[in-house]
């Protein structure tokens, strides 16, 4: 097994390189491991890196099998699932070195994906992944179609806003993670946005009209680790969509612990507030256009379809998780 480290140093206010760098060579080192390290250079570098590397695997398959770690946050792990989607020979694993770090909560504590030795001795598990085609959202006479992956979750009106917030605020000294979603919220809510959207599920059910947030998930945690689709399983075929009607605001924060635990299911208060579905597919109509947050990426779209893709891609989980 080839371990390659492919560092964000924009991440976690640089985190990556100061905190991680030095223990990834010397663990690397003493276990004498086969390793490489790359460091991003823009937004986009980590999938090319992956992708070109895995068609290098593709082509002599007398390459040792090789293992991308993401050092960054969940929007670098995404980038390397992008990467090394349909490369049997291809694992990715995260050192979590970003702002919210929510995918590896699926599997047991961040500090044990912060340790590098339990990381190369780590073995992948097959996960799923959710492929979304997006309409573009400028006023180009042809439209174009963005087709991707998502490995975590995709949020859209309220948790969406708030993420576009989180990137401001955590350029703040000592703000980060949990603490910097909270302010975002408060920011948001302040603004009072909604969306309005037409939301089609693969059963022919149709909901639509203003909302004041949607999350669709294979993982279950955003924002730092909010609990925001808490049955969702990152293998079963399936994924999970949770959808908060209009609500004021006082009614909302009466119901922001129980979103942050994901307790919120089985509260009578969410009665007909909450819509919350597993589904394999299903397709989003915004009423002109919308933000939607992808793994932590924000980007603005139209019509956007959802699908997902079971045991899509293998994933490393360090020595001693779940």
């Amino acid at each position: 097994m080839k371990h390659i480290f492919v560092m964000n140093p924009a991440a976690g206010k640089g985190k990556a390189g100061e905190i991680f760098l030095p223990k990834i060579i010397e663990t690397a080192k003493r276990m004498a491991v086969d390793y490489e390290i790359h460091r991003t250079i823009a937004p986009g570098d980590a999938e090319h890196f992956v992708r070109v590397r895995c068609e290098a695997l593709k082509r002599d398959s007398n390459l040792t099998p090789h293992r991308f770690y993401a050092c960054g946050g969940d929007g670098t792990l995404n980038e390397a699932a992008n990467g090394a989607y349909g490369y049997s020979n291809a694992e990715i694993a995260m050192i979590p070195a970003g702002t919210g770090n929510d995918f590896p909560k699926m599997f047991g504590s961040v500090s044990q994906f912060e340790d590098i030795e339990k990381q190369i001795c780590g073995s992948a598990r097959t996960i799923d992944l959710i492929r979304y085609e997006a309409v573009s959202a400028d006023d180009a006479l042809e439209a174009t179609v963005t087709v991707r992956y998502a490995i975590n979750m995709f949020n859209i009106g309220l948790d969406c806003n708030v993420a576009d917030e989180v990137v401001r605020i955590k350029q703040y000294p000592f703000v980060s993670g949990t603490f910097a979603y909270i302010l975002g919220i408060g920011v948001v809510l302040g603004k009072k946005e909604g969306v309005t959207l037409k939301i089609c599920f693969d059963d022919d059910e149709i909901q639509e009209g203003e909302i004041m947030l949607t999350a669709i998930g294979n993982g279950c945690y955003c924002g730092g680790g909010f609990k925001g689709v808490p049955n969702a399983l990152i293998d079963d075929g399936l994924m999970d969509v949770s959808i908060v009607g209009k609500i004021s605001r006082r009614k909302f924060l009466s119901l922001i612990g129980k979103y942050r635990k994901g307790t919120y299911l089985y509260d009578p208060a969410t009665a007909g507030i909450i819509n919350y579905k597993k589904c394999r597919s299903l397709k989003i109509i915004p009423c002109n256009k919308m933000k939607i947050c992808v793994d932590g990426e924000i980007s603005t779209v139209g019509q956007t379809t959802f699908e997902i893709v079971p045991h899509a891609i293998k994933f490393s989980v360090p020595q001693g998780c779940e």
